[in-house]
């Protein structure tokens, strides 16, 4: 982080699978800077999930501010899902009118689909051995 920081930032929690991500949002008039438990965004997310984070910054026009992140849990698409999800809280919490856009555009939403455990007796959590009549 840069040593430009101010004490105030606005602070956000996203959850996606077994990810979880808390966001500290600091409204500074400089450049968009993300960081990522410690890491610059692209150092730490492969090229698609970085382009999933970029097109969600493009859809609602932010591009100053700096966003650091921590999250753990959960592979790549869920850790992308729950930072996405942190950062949109703090960013309404920062400003009430980025609400109406977020919502509509969908990323306020938290999806709560989760892997199905394994059931016992079965291969899988719905796989079952071939039935055979005779």
């Amino acid at each position: 982080m840069s040593t430009s920081i101010t004490n105030r930032y606005f602070y956000g929690v996203g959850r996606r699978k077994a990810s979880a991500a808390r966001a500290k949002f600091y409204p500074l008039d400089a450049e968009m800077k993300i960081t990522i438990n410690g890491k610059e965004a692209k150092q730490y997310l492969p090229e698609f999930y970085l382009d999933t984070l970029n097109n969600f910054f493009t859809n609602i026009g932010v591009n100053k501010g700096e966003f650091a992140v921590f999250v753990n849990g959960g592979g790549v698409n869920g850790q992308t899902d729950a930072v996405r999800l942190a950062i949109a809280k703090a960013l309404v919490k920062s400003d009430e009118s980025y609400k109406a856009t977020l919502r509509q555009l969908g990323y306020l939403t938290t999806d709560i689909r989760q892997v199905l455990p394994k059931r016992p007796g079965l291969r899988k959590a719905r796989k079952r051995e071939q039935w055979s009549k005779r």
